[in-house]
């Protein structure tokens, strides 16, 4: 049988096709798989060709069949539950390179070895082998695969890239922003004015108490004219480190002092396009309330919010500030908390 392009559909890539679709959970692990007329119909396929690609998947566990009532997918009680086998393969060779078993340059198991060690067929061991090469841990072909030294995504050196600056003016000035004007030339030769502007530095905290909640600001800014949540933050002084301007920043937008751990997350440019605005990020476990806040223009409502609620949050567009993200995410990227509140 051949495709509209004329290529030949072979059974192999019927049960890629397949398993594409059980993998997305299109047909869900103990789910009945449609009918060999309608599978044949959608696929363009002859019924032999497409029952030699459903003996492939019963093959390797991902389907099986039930007398008189047809084709499921192996669901949490098959031999292989909700896992394939090429998955389990992926798996295995991963722990072995990660746990060194597997060095840099080491050639992996062959295909047959696969097919033997995994009871297998070929097409399963290539796949496994193919996720491992999208990912980076396996380069070769067919006949030697190897593992593959780790990316190196440092600092090369190169500045043959770099923007070139010829000269700048200003055109405005202030203690809250500096604007100037850059004539630059960029690596093609081309040479034209560009503005940039350069705020103060600023700081932001992620308050986290021992129930996994971080205290947030519901908070208006005219700038955008929109409505958020925030963390406590604001402009590092002249002289003055970030942690000391978290730490007082905390007290007065808060009234609560940071009495356990201060760690610095990162420093990052919001918009290094055009501005240049370093902003620290630091979380602190353990606070103290001490006070009512002094700051009364930071906002009109402040909670503690549940990590577990805060996707939700930013899917709703209701947390938007960038040092606030950054802060969130990196909290909930990182999962449990040390310490809470004292």
């Amino acid at each position: 049988m051949s495709t509209r392009t004329g290529k030949r559909t072979g059974y192999r890539d019927i049960a890629a096709a397949l398993l594409a679709r059980i993998e997305t959970g299109e047909y869900a692990p103990g789910s009945a798989l449609p009918s060999e007329a309608t599978l044949a119909s959608e696929l363009s396929v002859t019924r032999t060709t497409l029952r030699r690609a459903l003996a492939q998947l019963e093959d390797e566990h991902i389907i099986q069949t039930l007398r008189g009532r047809g084709r499921f997918v192996q669901g949490p009680g098959g031999t292989e539950a909700a896992t394939h086998k090429h998955a389990q393969i992926v798996e295995a060779l991963r722990r072995r390179i990660s746990a060194g078993s597997l060095a840099v340059g080491a050639p992996l198991p062959s295909e047959s070895d696969i097919c033997r060690e995994f009871e297998v067929s070929r097409d399963t061991a290539r796949h496994a082998f193919s996720v491992l090469q999208r990912e980076g841990l396996v380069i070769g072909n067919g006949h030697v695969r190897t593992v593959a030294a780790p990316a190196d995504f440092g600092d090369d050196g190169d500045r043959s890239s770099a923007w070139l600056v010829h000269g700048e003016r200003p055109l405005y000035e202030n203690y809250w922003a500096t604007v100037t004007m850059a004539e630059v030339q960029t690596p093609d030769g081309t040479r034209f004015e560009h503005h940039k502007v350069r705020l103060p530095p600023a700081a932001i905290v992620a308050m986290v108490d021992g129930q996994d909640r971080v205290f947030m600001m519901w908070r208006h800014r005219f700038v955008s004219d929109t409505w958020g949540w925030e963390l406590p933050g604001g402009v590092v002084d002249d002289g003055e480190e970030p942690a000391a301007t978290v730490a007082r920043e905390a007290v007065e937008e808060t009234g609560y002092q940071i009495t356990g751990s201060l760690d610095h997350v990162v420093t990052y440019q919001p918009m290094n396009g055009t501005v240049d605005s370093p902003h620290h990020v630091f979380v602190a476990r353990g606070v103290e309330r001490v006070g009512e806040p002094s700051e009364r223009n930071e906002g009109h409502r402040a909670a503690w919010i549940p990590l577990d609620q805060i996707n939700s949050l930013i899917q709703r567009g209701l947390i938007s500030s960038s040092g606030t993200l950054i802060a969130v995410l990196h909290l909930v990227a990182a999962g449990t908390t040390s310490s809470g509140l004292a």
